[in-house]
Parts: C-alpha cells; structure tokens; sequence
C-alpha cells in the first residue's frame, strides 16, 4: 500500500517548456499545425513563464481543442506518444528525475495532475512509471475527436480532484507534495503539506520565500 501522494504539475515543472508549445511545433513539421497559431501560443507561453495571469485561458483551450474535431483518436493519440517518445521526453528535467525516483523509493503514489490534455500527459506518465493522472480530457465519440474536452483541470478544478483522489484511496492532504512552477497553482499548493516551487514564475517565487516553501531553480 502507497504511503503518501506526490502530484506533479507538468509544463514547466516536470518538462522544462510549456508541452503544447512543444508539441504544436512538432504538428508543424508535419503540416498539422499553421505557424501563426504556433506563434501566437507562444506569447501565451511568455506571459504564462512570466507569471502573468490569462483569465481566458480555458477559452483558449477550448478554441485549440476545437481544432482536432473529427480526426480519428487513436491516430491523434498516437501521433501525441511519437512527439513525446522522439522530442518530449528530452524536456524532463534532471532535477525532477530526482524527486520522482526519491518518492518511489518512499512508496509513494506518484500523480501528474494537468491543465494540458490526456494526449499529451498520458505518454508522459506511462514512461515515467506514474501511478496515476489527472488533466483536461479530450471528448471522444465513436472513435473521433469532437474538439470538446471536458473539466478544464486548472486552478480550484486541481484542488477539487487532487481532494477526491487522496479521499478515495485514503490520503491525508497534510502528508501531500505538490511540485509546481505556476501561481496559478497556489490553491493546490496552499492545501498540501508540501508545497514545492520548480523555477516559479515571479509571482510564485515571491509567495514561496515569504511562506518559507521550498524552491528548485533548475
């Protein structure tokens, strides 16, 4: 029986970039993704790195999301595994690696939780030996993509979920960790026994010297 839960944000905490920037770029090389939407991500991605707020992000999602409607899911999801397995995992941080293996170690119940999509988390969490993950769903319907997702898995959707899943398998929040580089994730940080900044936006960084929390720059 698992001792504790460990949940990790995914972009920019367990991969050192923002995973559906990444993963856009490499659509691009295979004419899947248009270069101007490519681009305007990453602006979202600077402000998001900065630590600025985007109060429409789950429209964003939303909207990107809307553009896979009607391809076939298992030929996307595949296409999500190769990005990961010949690009992505290469963005994992080294200094992640280390608390992974730490908590495995320590019997723990390892859990990416994510605003990014199944497609994109999954694969990550299935080589990284994960016990479990919780992210934004894609909505699938005979097999094809609907371009609508479900929960947007972001700020209190984190807490409501992380809460559920140390209730169902009887974790104490006191005894939890939480690694995450987002102020955007300061409500899950707040609740868990062990908030940890991996190279917290400005706004983070600044909450987590004042409550003492602890930070890995790297």
């Amino acid at each position: 029986m698992k001792r504790y839960v460990a949940f990790f944000d995914l972009d920019r905490t367990l991969l050192d970039k923002y995973s559906p920037q990444l993963y856009y770029k490499y659509e691009i090389k295979y004419g899947k993704f248009s270069r101007w939407k490519y681009y305007k991500m990453g602006l979202f991605s600077i402000f998001y790195k900065m630590g600025f707020e985007i109060k429409d992000m789950e429209e964003i999602t939303r909207n990107a999301a809307a553009e896979y409607a009607g391809q076939d899911a298992k030929e996307a999801f595949g296409f999500a595994r190769q990005w990961f397995i010949e690009e992505g995992r290469y963005h994992i941080r080294n200094s992640m690696k280390k608390e992974i293996e730490f908590h495995k170690k320590n019997n723990a119940y390892l859990v990416i939780i994510s605003a990014s999509p199944d497609s994109i988390v999954k694969p990550v969490a299935e080589y990284l030996k994960f016990d479990d993950f919780i992210c934004t769903k894609t909505i699938i319907k005979d097999g094809k993509i609907t371009g609508e997702i479900g929960t947007y898995m972001y700020e209190g959707n984190k807490v409501k979920e992380a809460k559920k899943l140390c209730q169902k398998y009887n974790f104490n929040m006191e005894d939890a960790y939480f690694y995450s580089d987002s102020i955007s994730d300061l409500p899950l940080l707040k609740v868990v026994g062990h908030p940890i900044c991996v190279s917290p936006d400005f706004r983070l960084r600044r909450i987590a010297k004042k409550n003492n929390w602890k930070i890995i720059r790297k």
